[in-house]
């Protein structure tokens, strides 16, 4: 019987090890599909904007990691100009914040274990002073906090953009610089596009990316130390390696969404811009019936949709393997990790698995650590699942640090 058991356990290890690699290597050839998709799109809008002999935008540029940082650390200290600057404070106020919400998170979860213990166990009473007296004066803070998260990111975001529009304002408005930007230097087509538009999309992700950012760390560190005294020490390990992993192949074969953000403002530009000479010159227009004006802007808009039909495309077929990576695959990983205490004495902890005759308590241990590792998993996906973010804030990031070094230079 021993002997038919170990045969059995090694091929069923040997068929998981076969379809593994089928699966890693399905998605290795999706991705590729993808990635080659992706080059396309980029070899088509170079091709057009050549044809057309117009000013590009610096799609090389704009998604490599030094030229981030480059415009960053020009975009950064207009930002934040100092230590003791109102931002300064709104980023202490915010992490402050996503602290204490990390901890009430932390006590909803014990909080959920207890009140599905009075569900097994039939505690009527114990239910009732949970869900009314206990959550009923928690319920509260969790909403000022909540809230208090949403108001912050909102004041920095705002505060972001009232620093960037009065410095861009003070240069654009100095002296002949108006005229020089507008009638002599041909690489801001669009000037009122990137003071307006580009410069408030720029604050908001800038605001939103620090939190995005922040949380799932402070989660990752609080929820893992929860975890690991659960249901052990390595546990947490195994968890985030593999979300790495995943997101290491995310990374590696996900398309350049960043260049793609770009690509898109580029063609916004041109769209507004000829709508804009369509004002300016409405005697010729009415001259000529409005036919010639009318297929330079459907063509100009026929570029931003085929643009962006694509670029959905992508994102179709990308978020496919995202969500069987970072979501599902994950959550195999998790009943794992879960049920390991339960079934195997070696890894039982006082919080999972060791009484083992007590099913109330087990489902007790079993909700708490579900809910701590369920919150551990989205902050390690969410840490991943930013750097694709941060490909699109790259985009508005190059097109408003262009548009400070056409200012600086124009003085």
């Amino acid at each position: 019987m021993a002997h038919a058991l170990s045969i059995f356990s090694r091929r069923t290890k040997t068929l998981s090890g076969a379809g593994i690699l089928t699966i890693a290597f399905a998605i290795y050839k999706a991705r590729r599909y993808i990635q080659t998709a992706g080059n396309q799109v980029i070899n088509q809008q170079e091709s057009t904007n050549t044809k057309g002999k117009q000013p590009k935008v610096s799609l090389q540029k704009t998604g490599t990691s030094s030229q981030f940082l480059d415009n960053m650390k020009q975009l950064l200290p207009i930002c934040i100009p100092g230590f003791f600057s109102k931002e300064s404070g709104l980023l202490v106020a915010l992490t402050t914040i996503i602290i204490v919400r990390t901890s009430l998170d932390i006590w909803f979860s014990g909080f959920n274990g207890k009140v599905v213990k009075a569900i097994v166990s039939r505690n009527r009473k114990e239910f009732f002073t949970k869900i009314i007296f206990e959550f009923g004066l928690m319920m509260w803070p969790m909403s000022i906090v909540n809230n208090s998260l949403k108001l912050t990111i909102s004041a920095l975001s705002l505060s972001f953009r009232e620093r960037l529009t009065k410095y861009a304002h003070n240069q654009y408005l100095d002296g002949i610089s108006f005229s020089k930007v507008s009638n002599l230097d041909s690489r801001l087509q669009n000037a009122d596009q990137h003071l307006t538009q580009d410069i408030d999309k720029f604050s908001d992700h800038l605001a939103h990316l620090y939190s995005d950012i922040t949380k799932p760390v402070v989660d990752i560190f609080l929820f893992a130390y929860k975890l690991g005294e659960a249901i052990g020490n390595e546990s947490p390990i195994y968890i985030i390696a593999y979300f790495v992993l995943s997101g290491v192949l995310l990374r590696t074969f996900s398309p350049p969404f960043g260049r793609y953000a770009a690509i898109e403002q580029k063609l916004e530009d041109d769209f507004r811009l000829g709508h804009a000479h369509i004002i300016s010159h409405t005697e010729s227009v009415v001259f000529d019936g409005g036919e010639r004006q009318k297929e330079v802007v459907n063509n100009s808009f026929q570029k931003i949709v085929n643009h962006v039909r694509k670029v959905y495309t992508l994102r179709f077929l990308n978020g496919i393997f995202d969500s069987v990576l970072v979501k599902y695959c994950a959550t195999i990983t998790a009943y794992y990790l879960l049920a390991r205490p339960v079934f195997d004495a070696r890894y039982a902890t006082k919080f999972m698995g060791a009484l083992q005759d007590d099913p109330v308590k087990l489902v007790e241990d079993y909700s708490r650590n579900s809910s701590y590792l369920i919150n551990l998993s989205q902050a390690v996906g969410r840490l991943i699942l930013t750097g694709r973010d941060l490909t699109r804030f790259a985009g508005y990031t190059s097109r408003v640090s262009e548009l400070f070094d056409v200012l600086g230079e124009t003085q």
